[in-house]
């Protein structure tokens, strides 16, 4: 069933897949990947926000950690190899291969959710259909279609939750090994995640306090293992700054200096940032938190712990809103935890409330994730800038963009509906009914923001360039989509052949 799961996961990311190339910090990120593979260096030559890069000498890093820079090497080997084939649109091809690698580590993430699912005694039908729910219901599925490090760090963090809960169980020499290449992968994909090893250090400790031997004979080469990732995520630092303990990463007035309570607001019940407005499926963890606590204690502790502490660092972080993006993306790591607390209270209420609660949430989260893959949410974020520079209305602030995230009439929810109407009706009057209207009447030029526009999907790059890309993208989309059923069908005759073998 993992693997179906996977191949399902994989084929139907890469059908929705975004047709824009990496921006922002992740547009860093990947041109240290081609540097890599092109130069075999890690200096880049491009421009940028100052807070992304770092100097020294003549040469210009990224900021970022190598985890993120390794990760995205499939995508663009696989635009090497197919360049080559010169009928094909460069700049499409470019703009598609890089979404290969956060596709595929999304999908795994899926498959890690299942597996962890299945450990709390979820049926496979119940853990099929959340794992289905997480990945496309969620947050999961935007950050599977674009290029920032979501899926590394949504991976990274499941695995090593994973490792852990199985080393809790049976610690062996090479179970240990890989929970420690989990964790050196972890911390490789964002340096603060280090702050997530101590709970899984006690969690370990608690779980073998009476049979200590066995555990610490396994552990060195768990050791070993992160200490191979931290010695590489060092002289990455060495390389950049001079410095083993400095990244590069600053800021003028300092990087975690952000005020904790309207951040926590913003995170989790803002109309603008919000969680649950974002991801509403974790409603149904939330309301199984208590029967977690009852029957998996200490696990849910520890879920509890990481997610506590993604949360105040992120809260503390000036920029926790990570905008120029879709949602709270800094909390997608724990999303799948949350979600988990909804086993086993899920599977012992009564069918009818089940099933309402599973198709309405599921509804829901889908509706939320086809706003945000409708366009790339740089668009209206542009858009309420320029309304706030040519209205001149007072309290916004084209950095923090607090309107959009504490007053629904701007909420990307809202705005991207707005949006999602005037494209599907041809509608160039966007200002005649903006959703902020009530409260900015004034008038506004977005004659700009219309051209701008565009329905974010990668065939879109491709179609009317030339007969032979059409043909192309035709056909790669007939493969994914047979892919994608053949996969599904194997999925849902697993779950009936299991449904008839428990009647009999």
């Amino acid at each position: 069933m993992q693997l179906r799961l996977f191949v399902l996961c994989s084929a139907l990311y890469l059908l929705g897949s975004s047709r824009e190339p990496p921006w922002g910090d992740s547009h860093v990120v990947y041109d240290t990947t081609q540097a890599l593979i092109d130069r075999a260096e890690l200096d880049v030559h491009l421009d940028g926000p100052p807070q992304f890069f770092v100097f020294r000498g003549s040469a210009k890093f990224g900021v970022f950690p190598l985890g993120n820079v390794v990760a995205l090497a499939p995508g663009y080997l696989l635009y090497k190899a197919l360049r080559h084939l010169t009928w094909l649109p460069d700049r499409a091809l470019y703009n598609t291969c890089c979404h290969l690698s956060p596709a595929m580590m999304m999908a795994a993430a899926c498959v890690l959710f299942f597996r962890l699912a299945h450990r709390r005694g979820a049926s496979e039908r119940s853990a099929t259909f959340l794992t289905l729910t997480f990945g496309f219901g969620t947050l999961a599925f935007i950050y599977a279609r674009c290029m920032f490090s979501e899926a590394l760090q949504t991976l990274a963090l499941l695995w090593v939750f994973e490792r852990t809960l199985n080393q809790a169980e049976t610690p062996t020499l090479s179970g240990m090994g890989w929970l420690g290449i989990a964790a050196g992968v972890l911390v490789n994909s964002k340096l603060v995640h280090v702050l997530a090893l101590p709970p899984i250090a006690i969690y370990l400790v608690y779980a073998h306090r009476h049979r200590l031997g066995p555990f610490l004979r396994a552990l060195p080469l768990g050791a070993v293992a992160f200490a191979e990732f931290c010695a590489v995520l060092l002289l990455h630092n060495h390389l950049k700054t001079g410095s083993f303990l400095h990244s590069g990463y600053h800021d003028e007035e300092g990087a975690f200096s952000g005020a904790v309570m309207p951040a926590l607001y913003g995170l989790y019940l803002s109309t603008g940032k919000g969680l649950f407005f974002y991801s509403p499926p974790l409603l149904l963890g939330v309301l199984g938190l208590r029967r977690s606590l009852e029957r998996f204690r200490a696990e849910t502790l520890l879920s509890l712990s990481l997610v506590a502490i993604f949360t105040l660092v992120n809260a503390k972080f000036r920029f926790w809103h990570a905008d120029y993006c879709w949602g709270p993306r800094h909390l997608l790591p724990v999303m799948p935890l949350m979600l988990l607390w909804a086993f086993p209270w899920i599977e012992e209420t009564s069918r009818a409330i089940r099933r309402t609660l599973l198709i309405a949430t599921f509804s829901l989260g889908i509706a939320v994730q086809t706003l945000g893959a409708a366009f790339y949410w740089d668009h209206y974020i542009r858009i309420l800038i320029a309304v706030k520079d040519q209205t001149g209305a007072e309290g916004w602030f084209q950095a923090d963009l607090s309107h959009a995230h504490y007053i629904p009439s701007f909420s990307p929810l809202r705005g991207h509906r707005w949006l999602l109407e005037h494209v599907i009706s041809g509608d160039r009057a966007l200002d005649r009914d903006a959703p902020w209207k009530k409260i900015v009447p004034q008038s506004a030029n977005l004659d700009d923001a219309w051209s701008r526009l565009r329905i974010d999907w990668w065939p879109l790059e491709w179609f009317y360039q030339t007969p032979q890309a059409t043909a192309a993208v035709e056909g790669a989309l007939a493969g994914l989509g047979v892919v994608a059923m053949a996969s599904g069908w194997l999925v849902i005759r697993r779950l009936v052949t299991l449904d008839r073998f428990r009647n009999r």
